[in-house]
């Protein structure tokens, strides 16, 4: 039995912006996860979900052969009818996960065997109402984790991030993988997309081990330091977010290209301020980043009436200006949440914070930094 977690994320800065290649966003991981366990059996494959009930993937699993030789195990689990509509179910994300992974095994010659595989989450509300925190990563990092780890494939941070990234991009061609990201690698992280076209030629023309192998064009992963002086606040607004549908309506309006090229290039300009300020320890100088990306998004914004402030995420901003802190919306917006950075001579207002948000109908959630594992080691 094989169980792995991978932690939620919030977006610091760089929202939007990140979905064109090599454009710069900053996340961090949090302390609520995904957690998968896979167990061997000798039945059909199963998956279940505290979530989303249980679903059965008949299949003949591939073992060694009586010569003693290896036998090849099958690119895709023998799908039964019917089965193929989970794809785009509560589903579709594991269920990518497992293709991914078993394309990757059987390109190494492995064989294969039939598991049932459990996901559980603390990433929404307790009546189930999603908080923001990129659920959808979590768990497609956590499957490809441990699913690796029960085949006995050995993965980096990186070539986890880039299983995980294969697995979403089959199911969210657009995504820009900075929730994945931030899911395989915990702490702070500066993210750039990739070229999500080129990757997934990668993988549909060489196969996953080239894809895990190749040059992906445009990505940055770079752990950034714990900013030890900064304190983070998050209030979630209860408002669910539609971010697939904000996301197609940036990248589907293309009479607006002019006016995008200029909102990427302030908001990098932005996110490498923030990052110079983090790794030099100015939380003042941070806050004022915070603040930049906070006008930059609220001009898109306007710009093209994507809902991105709501009434709760501007009272939420309000609340923490009236104390001194910078706050903006964490990622895409029209709800979910929005987070406050508080130097450390103002954690004495943290209380005065949440009571203000808690007045405007906004729920401040106990959530702490997830670290690295060098972090942790």
């Amino acid at each position: 039995m094989i169980t792995r977690t991978a932690p939620g994320k919030l977006f610091v800065a760089g929202e939007y912006a990140v979905l064109e290649p090599g454009c710069p966003a900053v996340l961090v991981a949090v302390d609520r996860y995904a957690t998968v366990t896979v167990t061997a059996t000798s039945g059909p494959t199963t998956l279940s979900s505290d979530r989303a009930g249980e679903l059965v993937l008949p299949r003949r699993p591939s073992g060694r052969s009586s010569g003693g030789r290896l036998s090849r195990p099958a690119a895709e689990p023998h799908v039964e009818p019917g089965i193929e509509a989970a794809k785009n179910g509560p589903f579709s994300y594991v269920l990518s996960a497992v293709r991914v992974v078993e394309r990757l095994v059987a390109e190494r010659g492995m064989p294969t065997c039939c598991f049932h595989l459990s996901v559980s989450t603390d990433l929404a509300a307790p009546d189930g109402r999603k908080l923001g925190l990129g659920s959808s990563a979590a768990v497609t990092v956590a499957t490809c984790d441990a699913l690796a780890r029960f085949h006995r494939l050995k993965l980096g941070r990186e070539e986890l991030y880039r299983l995980a990234m294969l697995a979403t991009l089959a199911v969210a061609p657009d995504a820009s993988g900075g929730d994945v990201a931030a899911s395989a690698f915990g702490g702070w992280l500066l993210y750039c997309a990739p070229d999500r076209q080129s990757v997934a030629s990668l993988a549909d023309g060489g196969g996953i081990t080239a894809a895990l192998d190749a040059p992906w064009r445009e990505l940055t992963l770079r752990p950034l330091p714990t900013p030890v002086d900064a304190h983070l606040e998050i209030g979630w607004t209860g408002e669910p977010a539609a971010t697939t549908e904000q996301v197609r309506r940036l990248l589907g309006d293309q009479h607006r290209a002019a006016g995008h090229r200029t909102f990427f290039n302030v908001s990098a300009d932005c996110v490498s301020a923030l990052v110079y300020w983090l790794t030099h320890g100015d939380v003042t100088r941070m806050q004022e980043q915070i603040r930049c990306a906070r006008y930059v998004l609220g001009v898109l914004d306007r710009q093209m009436s994507l809902g991105w402030m709501t009434p709760r995420l501007r009272a939420l901003c309000a609340a923490a200006d009236a104390i001194g802190a910078a706050a903006k919306p964490s990622g895409a917006g029209g709800g979910d949440c929005g987070i406050a950075l508080l130097r450390r001579d103002q954690q004495h207002q943290v209380a005065e914070l949440h009571d203000r948000w808690k007045r405007e109908g906004i729920q401040p959630l106990d959530l702490r930094v997830h670290p690295t594992e060098q972090d942790r080691a």
